[in-house]
């Protein structure tokens, strides 16, 4: 017990000498950053203050912004210590903003293919992975392409020891996805009507989209032989189902088309007869669906 107690003192006394410091040179961001690391290292006492780290870090951000210098790291490291801060707290979303710029901020003061950048974007992108596949994922994708194409010095070595994490973010990604899209169709203009795909000859409604223009390149359960349909079926504004024609299929394709110019940098030019995607809310597409496998049946 006595053991414990000096211990404990000793920890205090050591986190209170660099938050002096850190007090005494308030434009130095190390010395900030230090004093927040230090109070967040404090486990013995079993109390940490985070609201007391949460200044000294925000102080070392200050200072990182205001007065950038390459090769330093103060912004990347600063940015960690917040968001290791913030989880303390449970504040997801600030804890993975401030992952997400200690990754940026590392690319900016390090390069790219800096391990220090790549081991963040993997660790730190699988963290997202597990709160946000679509935030994650890409993260951990670039983590483990740039590692190959980085200079031989500069290269995690045994970055494969890591891949399964890419596997496991991309099943986590379709998931996040399948949900997002489960209730989406595409929308097509013909003659100025609009009407709602329903099937294709390898998809149709009873499927969630995600995947629906490339099952031909993805073998599985849904994509048997024996499960491919004949006709492209559409749902018209008029709540009657169409069969396109072989004519038909070769005039009216799946187009759509985004144009960006740099005169309006916050409007992508589009065509108003384009393809889009209609997202339905649950009741409403299950009606449809309804309708849909009615008239399949009535075709028998």
């Amino acid at each position: 017990m006595n053991a414990q107690s000096t211990s404990t003192d000793k920890l205090l006394k050591e986190i209170e000498q660099k938050v002096k410091l850190a007090d005494k040179h308030p434009k130095d961001g190390k010395m900030q950053l230090t004093a927040a690391y230090a109070i967040l290292n404090d486990s013995l006492s079993g109390n940490r203050d985070l609201d007391r780290a949460l200044t000294y870090a925000n102080r070392a951000l200050k200072i990182a912004q205001e007065h950038p210098a390459p090769q330093d790291t103060l912004l990347g490291l600063t940015c960690e210590a917040l968001g290791l801060i913030y989880m303390g707290k449970q504040d997801l979303d600030k804890c993975l903003y401030y992952y997400e710029k200690a990754i940026d901020a590392y690319e900016i003061e390090l390069g790219r293919f800096d391990p220090v950048t790549n081991g963040s974007k993997l660790v730190y992108g699988w963290m997202m992975v597990l709160a946000q596949p679509s935030l994650g994922f890409p993260k951990i994708l670039e983590a483990i392409r740039d590692n190959s194409r980085a200079p031989e010095d500069k290269r995690i070595q045994n970055m494969d020891e890591a891949n399964i994490s890419l596997e496991l973010a991309l099943e986590m990604l379709i998931a996040e996805q399948t949900q997002r899209f489960a209730h989406a169709l595409p929308v097509l203009t013909i003659d100025g009507h609009k009407y709602l795909l329903v099937q294709t000859k390898e998809w149709n409604m009873e499927h969630p989209l995600v995947g629906w223009m490339a099952m031909s390149m993805m073998p599985s359960e849904t994509n048997k032989e024996e499960e491919k349909n004949d006709e492209t079926i559409l749902l018209g504004d008029d709540d009657q189902f169409t069969v396109l024609t072989e004519a038909d299929k070769n005039k009216r394709q799946l187009q759509f088309n985004f144009r960006y110019f740099k005169q309006n940098r916050s409007l992508l030019v589009t065509n108003d007869g384009d393809a889009r995607l209609m997202f339905l809310n649950q009741d409403d597409y299950n009606s449809i669906l309804s309708k849909f496998r009615n008239y399949k049946t009535g075709k028998k």
